[in-house]
């Protein structure tokens, strides 16, 4: 009863952790603002669907490593990943390129 049950926790912590990388997206874009106070940056980013490109849409993110305001400017050409955190977009990797 225990080894089953232990199994069953165990298949389900694995579940949930792949389930949160399967959240996590890889998104390109240019800083437009940047709001320190706030926690916030708001990315530009092109949409691209098939051969076509739609007209860039801003999307504001808050920032989990508030270190980042140190490196960010607006105009800054980005690569970051995002994950909704309670309901939040968050940013919890960038890099500029």
């Amino acid at each position: 009863m225990r080894a089953s049950l232990a199994i069953t926790f165990g298949a389900a912590a694995i579940a949930m952790m792949s389930a949160a990388t399967i959240a996590q997206q890889s998104h390109h874009g240019t800083v437009v603002q940047v709001e320190e106070a706030k926690g916030t940056i708001t990315v530009s980013e092109a949409m691209t669907t098939g051969s076509t490109s739609q007209p860039n849409t801003a999307q504001e993110y808050k920032v989990q490593d508030g270190l980042l305001f140190n490196a960010l400017n607006v105009g800054d050409v980005v690569t970051f990943t995002a994950e909704e955190k309670d309901g939040v977009k968050t940013i919890t990797k960038l890099q500029a390129k």
